[in-house]
């Protein structure tokens, strides 16, 4: 049975990685400010816009700006409870890191979110060539189409400051889920295993999965405002867009709306896939009961299968909603369902 052994060199790879998960961590006073100063321009930028047009949807578009410049504010302030996260069993963690599955579980996963930079970049860029294509058609003049193909880049390049904070989160979910793929591994371990179970083992795998329950109850602590204001802005955001490209078709809609359906696809997977590993433990347990003998042990599997079918482990919105695979498959089809529906409603009206 592969052990955990505190003693062991630790393993940092399973820590949050990304822009902000690092300067939170380190304490990178530069990072934080040049973050927090691009959030700033991106609200004064848009608000700029919102002046010169003064439209709803204008509005809107500075509220979503201004609420991921608030979740940067609200993550710079809760340093603390960042780091105590990490810390909270971090070392046994990291000592276990020298297996081989888990560390392709993370870099799986990390590849996925990665691709998502230079994904957004894309979409940024091409709103960005459009925007070329058309001062070209207008003017002839090559300092200004030079000006404004810099300008876009630099555009791109800083917008991608709402891709970081969503980075973040994902990350932060994979460290959770990697305890949970901790769990799975002890118990795949003792079912290969031609030994007889002991106590201990049971043991220290209940205590195991109770130390992933912990880790899971400080992040949801740590995002406790971040989630309920991402997702009513990317949602809110995702609705408005869908609108205009029904009704006044634009290539900038359809490419806001492409960002947030990939952002809150991948957001959400993570975020609900602790929940998943966590119920998952279940099955696991139980093919091992047939392993079980004494009566002790048999208390021991029956204290884990009450707390595993409990289900609640997982994040919440505001301590109040737990994402489950299932809730999000049927908010969902809600969404879409609403979604469908927006043409006719307007219509009507």
């Amino acid at each position: 049975m592969s052990q955990v052994h505190p003693e062991t060199q630790v393993d940092e790879y399973h820590k949050p990685s990304g822009l902000i998960a690092k300067a939170l961590r380190t304490n990178n006073k530069t990072i934080l400010f040049l973050l927090l100063l691009s959030f700033i321009e991106v609200c004064i930028e848009t608000m700029l816009v919102f002046k010169i047009h003064g439209s709803f949807f204008v509005s809107w578009y500075f509220f979503y700006a201004t609420s991921y410049l608030v979740i940067c504010v609200y993550l710079i302030f809760k340093r603390k409870s960042f780091k105590e996260f990490i810390n909270y069993f971090d070392r046994e963690i990291g000592a276990y890191l020298p297996n081989d599955s888990i560390r392709k579980f993370i870099a799986k996963n990390r590849t996925l979110v990665t691709i998502g930079y230079p994904f957004i970049f894309t979409l940024y860029s091409i709103k960005g060539t459009f925007d070329v294509i058309e001062i070209d058609q207008r003017s002839q003049s090559n300092y200004q189409l030079a000006v404004k193909i810099c300008l876009n880049l630099y555009r791109s390049i800083i917008y991608l400051n709402r891709y970081a904070i969503i980075q973040f989160i994902i990350e932060c979910c994979l460290h959770v889920q990697v305890c949970f793929k901790m769990v799975e591994d002890q118990i795949e371990s003792l079912k290969m295993s031609d030994s007889s179970l002991n106590f201990e083992e049971i043991q220290q795998i209940r205590q195991l999965y109770d130390k992933a329950i912990g880790k899971t109850r400080k992040l949801d602590s740590l995002l406790f405002c971040v989630l309920p204001v991402y997702y009513l802005t990317c949602i809110g955001s995702f609705q408005l867009n869908l609108v205009l490209v029904i009704y006044e078709f634009n290539h900038l809609y359809l490419m806001l709306m492409v960002r947030e359906v990939f952002s809150l696809i991948l957001l959400t997977f993570h975020i609900a896939n602790i929940n998943r590993l966590a119920n998952e433990a279940f099955n696991q347990v139980y093919s091992l009961s047939y392993k079980v003998e004494s009566i002790e042990m048999q208390n021991e599997m029956r204290f884990f299968f009450t707390r595993i079918k409990r289900g609640d482990v997982g994040l919440t919105i505001l301590k109040i909603v737990l994402l489950t695979p299932t809730f999000v498959t049927s908010f969902g089809t809600l969404l879409l369902t609403i979604a469908l529906a927006i043409p006719t409603i307007l219509k009507k009206n």
